[in-house]
């Protein structure tokens, strides 16, 4: 091929062949990444080394210089270093209008858009299939209001239409670090992406007002798990820019930026045999490649609380961040930092035993266990608290999440000593998780209850089964949940003391047979007070799960990926959540619990693609 004597020796930082993505799951499905994607992403872990160790040299590049000196005191460690770009060919494999790179439901959006309005598309996703995280997302919101069919339910938006209301909220819960300029950008466009979204065929789309759901899942009026509860939308999404001609290649991974030193022109990319491809891009690239929450080196540098705090990562075992290091490899400045969104119910596998898994899926029924209300300790042995309930029922929090309370859940748990808590409880767990009151009434988001019928279930590809008992016990057999016949023996699994542990058990028994939670300060739901008091006993060490990673890109208004000095990197777009700052600086309640994001997270990717496509299309004519 024409690139077959070029040279990779410009890519500082680039992945080790043994540590990439495509080295274990070339041309597999979801199914292969729930069965070894974890552990072999575990294999990845940082290798080592620190930006104090490091001085200006001429083994160090500027960019990465630059970054050390700006304090990223990870900026140099080996999956997150800058990927530098390469010099533009003599001779390109193919080309096209736009090349938009990573195809969930942000880059379907973009390809498709641009598609139809007349562009030649390529769109590049590195795994086997397209829809990315976006696949396995609840609903899709747009709080705002303004759509057609948000008007025919009478949903005047949280804000009544009142934009300056709606841009002083957000600004107000990021600690006014949003730029208002880029939140009137997703004011003014939203509606005009949402109608775009929504009039796909087949996407079998429901409004409910605040969000849209699949119809035949629970939030739409069916009865199906959420699990895969955007299959459809992004599957329709995926039609729609086939209809429109868009090149899809799939189990095509990025490698690098051509950059002719002004002017993002190209990409370089590697097909599932390990080909090189120079693609050129004669409009420009629109960057939709998804976050870093699996990169541990790149959460280390740019995400320092999710490092210290966070137990698992995610949202998915693809968000590797790759794209966001070739953004900095041609000087694209960075915002949102340590900016992410987390879950509870993340289990710790990397002490006590278990087996380093640093993700693993939502549904499983190990985390679903230990996402419900049992005795949660910390070191000390004290209760610690659990709001899911606690949410009130006029907020912008209950349009979004439905009141479950995740965010301030884990806030408290990843304050506790070590960053983690303890959660126990007995063998009555297969019956007593049922009796629990963890779902505010009239919310359609189940995500505390286990899945338990098969015949609601809709195909996961090997991800999740309704055999959520038997998935514990498999959990148990890797050592991330512990079973012991004894509270001693639970507590040494746990790297505890017996006394703290059976203390602490002693004093919520007594608790759960007076019936009232009168020690907490937001107190248990009564339905959740179930004495420990059957063995063998169950406890997993648990703590926040990385659900975004908030912190990428920085980009203009127009969504142009923009320096440190705030000029356009020319040819340069991103949608979430390869942009950063949607929710601002430093704020780990971001996302789906702070006024900050509109849209949610599959919201905020499809209506950010769109609008990167269009401002690609109205400032490259």
């Amino acid at each position: 091929m024409n690139g077959a004597n070029r040279t990779n020796e410009a890519l500082e930082g680039k992945p080790n062949a043994g540590c990439t993505r495509r080295s274990f799951l070339k041309g597999m499905g979801l199914a292969g990444a729930a069965a070894m994607g974890a552990t072999a992403l575990a294999g990845c872990a940082p290798s080592g080394g620190s930006a104090e160790a490091t001085s200006a040299s001429a083994e160090v590049p500027a960019v990465t210089q630059r970054l050390l000196e700006r304090g990223v005191l990870g900026a140099n460690l080996p999956d997150a270093a800058p990927i530098m770009p390469v010099d533009p060919p003599e001779q390109w494999d193919d080309e096209a209008d736009l090349i938009v790179v990573g195809l969930g439901g942000g880059g379907l959006a973009a390809a498709g858009y641009a598609a139809e309005q007349g562009l030649k598309v390529i769109a590049l996703e590195k795994e086997a299939t397209v829809g990315g995280a976006g696949r396995h997302a609840a609903g899709y919101v747009d709080i705002l209001g303004g759509a057609e069919a948000q008007k025919a339910l009478h949903f005047p938006g949280v804000y009544g239409g009142d934009d300056a209301a709606a841009i002083r909220d957000a600004e107000q819960t990021a600690n006014y670090s949003i730029d208002e300029r880029f939140l009137r950008t997703l004011i003014d466009n939203h509606v005009e992406a949402n109608e775009w979204i929504t009039a796909s065929e087949g996407c079998n789309l429901v409004c409910t007002g605040a969000a849209w759901n699949d119809a035949s899942r629970m939030g739409g009026g069916g009865t199906q798990y959420n699990v895969l509860a955007q299959d459809n939308l992004m599957n329709a999404l995926e039609q729609r820019a086939v209809k429109g001609g868009v090149d899809i290649r799939t189990n095509t991974a990025a490698s690098t930026f051509v950059f002719d030193g002004k002017r993002v022109v190209g990409i370089v990319v590697v097909d599932g045999s390990g080909t090189e491809h120079y693609l050129k891009a004669k409009k420009g690239l629109v960057l939709t490649a998804g976050g870093m929450g699996m990169n541990k080196d790149l959460i280390k540098a740019y995400i320092p609380s999710a490092y210290e705090g966070a137990v698992q990562g995610g949202p998915m075992p693809f968000h590797t961040g790759e794209v966001f290091r070739m953004g900095l490899g041609v000087g694209a400045d960075f915002s949102g930092f340590d900016s992410w969104c987390c879950w509870e119910g993340g289990i710790d596998e990397s002490i006590a035993g278990g087996d380093g898994q640093f993700w693993h899926y939502f549904w499983h029924g190990e985390r679903q266990l230990f996402h419900n209300p049992w005795l949660v300790i910390d070191k000390y042995g004290h209760r610690q608290p659990y709001h899911a309930q606690n949410v009130q029922a006029d907020t912008y929090n209950t349009c979004l999440i439905g009141g479950m309370g995740d965010l301030s859940t884990t806030s408290a748990w990843m304050s506790a000593v070590g960053h983690h808590v303890y959660n126990i409880c007995d063998a009555k767990f297969p019956d007593e998780i049922f009796k629990k009151n963890v779902t505010p009434e009239g919310i359609k988001d189940q995500c505390r209850i286990p899945l338990s019928d098969p015949a609601l279930l809709p195909d996961t590809k090997g991800l999740v089964t309704a055999d959520w008992v038997g998935e514990v016990e498999d959990a148990v057999a890797r050592g991330a949940v512990k079973k012991a016949d004894t509270l001693e023996e639970l507590a040494e699994m746990l790297l505890l003391d017996p006394e703290v542990v059976k203390g602490a058990v002693k004093e919520y028994n007594a608790l759960c047979e007076k019936g009232v939670d009168d020690e907490l300060a937001i107190p248990y739901d009564p339905s959740w007070l179930s004495p420990i008091d059957t063995p063998p006993y169950y406890a997993a060490i648990v703590g926040g799960q990385i659900g975004k990673t908030l912190c990428g890109l920085r980009v203009n208004d127009n969504l142009q990926v923009t320096n440190e000095d705030g000029v356009a990197i020319e040819g340069l777009y991103a949608g979430f959540s390869t942009l950063g700052g949607m929710d601002g600086e430093g704020n780990y309640g971001c996302l789906a619990g702070n006024g900050g994001t509109y849209f949610g997270g599959v919201g905020s990717s499809l209506i950010t693609g769109y609008i990167a496509a269009k401002k690609l299309m109205e400032l490259e004519a």
